[in-house]
């Protein structure tokens, strides 16, 4: 087994802005393993510090020497097990999820920035079919981007804010009362903590969803033992893989909560993971995975763009991604030794 790990970065077409700072370029380590009769499989780890806290050189430190060692970043474990199931499935010549699916439902993720400017972004996903729009919120101008962008999408598109933890308690319940005159189909981690959370959720009508707080089924089982959600937001990297996302999913479903998967910018074979994983569970709510289209690199074209507000589930072999040469070298920084 031949093997070989890529440091990549990938610029974005304009900065993404959030309450917790400005990604300009999205780094990643991927994984590529390839067996003696030259069948590959790819693995793609997608730490972002703002998020998680974890940087993209601890994961490739996990992995420089092969499997990562226990005690790693999840982000690493994630990374390796996609590779292995990757090349396992493409051994067989049949995809890596289960069968579901053909296509799921996307929201379209608007960053934080000048309303108007925002609002044109959600007119223009109106255009292109979108039917669920999530703003990045936990900035001093959110009453106006929020309103701008229903304005801008009508009253029957669904309306997700995200403030990646940026309110205290208190500070959140003040916002969430505010924003809520703009029909919220949830607000997604308004606070840092489960705790905060939970005194959120017992004072707000809109539906509290955990993003950062939940990691894996452990986490769940917190979450509900304190009353501190509605619903789940699962990404695949930060669980630690395929499997481990798959039992958060089922661990959530069977606590009676709602879950979705969602992309921190992630890579294509991110990507296609989590849209396997989503038709095999058959997930009925928008899955934040329509990011691709903010890289400003060929890479970005290794998935079809969504259509209508879908996007197109991977059919294998493998992950069913297919990355050319020249479209990994446009964005390598490094073969890591």
């Amino acid at each position: 087994m031949r093997r070989s790990l890529l440091h990549l970065r990938i610029p974005l077409r304009t900065p993404f802005v959030t309450s917790g700072g400005v990604v300009s370029a999205r780094e990643l380590a991927v994984i590529r393993l390839e067996d003696d009769e030259g069948t590959v499989g790819f693995g793609e780890a997608a730490p972002l510090e703002a998020y998680d806290g974890v940087t993209v050189d601890e994961v490739i430190e996990a992995l420089r020497d092969g499997p990562p060692p226990r005690g790693s970043p999840p982000q690493a474990r994630a990374a390796w097990e996609l590779a292995e199931l990757d090349l396992q499935a493409r051994r067989r010549g049949r995809p890596l999820g289960e069968p579901g699916a053909d296509a799921i439902p996307v929201n379209l993720t608007l960053a934080a920035g000048p309303p108007d400017e925002v609002a044109e972004a959600a007119r223009a996903g109106i255009q292109a079919g979108y039917s669920c729009f999530k703003v990045k919120v936990g900035l001093p101008d959110d009453d106006a981007r929020v309103r701008a962008v229903r304005e801008a999408v009508g009253s029957w598109p669904a309306l997700r804010v995200d403030a990646n933890g940026a309110w205290s308690s208190e500070e959140a319940v003040r916002a969430i009362a505010a924003l809520s005159a703009h029909d919220l189909e949830l607000v997604e981690q308004p606070c840092a903590t489960l705790e905060g959370m939970a005194e959120v959720r017992r004072k707000v009508e809109v539906p509290v969803a955990a993003d950062e707080s939940i990691v894996g089924a452990d986490d769940i089982q917190a979450a509900v033992e304190l009353g501190a959600c509605d619903a789940v937001n699962i990404k695949l990297s930060a669980a630690g893989g395929f499997g481990p996302a798959r039992d958060a999913l089922r661990a959530a479903r069977e606590a009676g909560l709602a879950a979705w998967l969602s992309s921190t910018l992630d890579g294509p074979w991110g990507i296609a993971a989590a849209l396997q994983l989503a038709a095999g569970q058959h997930i009925p709510l928008a899955c934040g995975l329509a990011t691709l289209d903010l890289f400003d690199a060929r890479l970005a074209a290794a998935l079809p763009p969504p259509s209508r507000g879908l996007m197109a589930v991977p059919q294998g072999p493998g992950l069913g991604v297919e990355v050319s040469d020249e479209a990994l070298a446009e964005v390598l920084v490094e073969e890591v030794r």
